[in-house]
């Protein structure tokens, strides 16, 4: 079963800020710093249990090449991820 994410607004903001952070430093890094997040979502949502639950019911990924962690929960019931951080 493929799941969807569900992203908590306050993630997009997040995302946002380190997005011209690095457009700041390198506008290829924002690009690419996008890119494994995309790539890091859709390996998520295809193997959602491959990550080890963290505390309570939260699972955690380290995305690959830059300090940013993808929180996120599953939710059996209505094939979600909720994206929490």
């Amino acid at each position: 079963m493929i799941y969807g994410f569900v992203i908590n607004p306050s993630v997009t903001d997040d995302i946002l800020d380190i997005v011209t952070y690095y457009k700041n430093v390198n506008p290829e890094l924002a690009i690419d710093f996008l890119n494994k997040i995309e790539i890091t979502k859709k390996y998520i949502s295809d193997f959602p249990l491959a990550f080890q639950i963290k505390y309570k019911n939260v699972r955690m990924v380290l995305l690959e090449q830059f300090p940013y962690q993808i929180h996120y929960v599953i939710d059996d019931v209505q094939s979600k991820l909720l994206y929490l951080q």
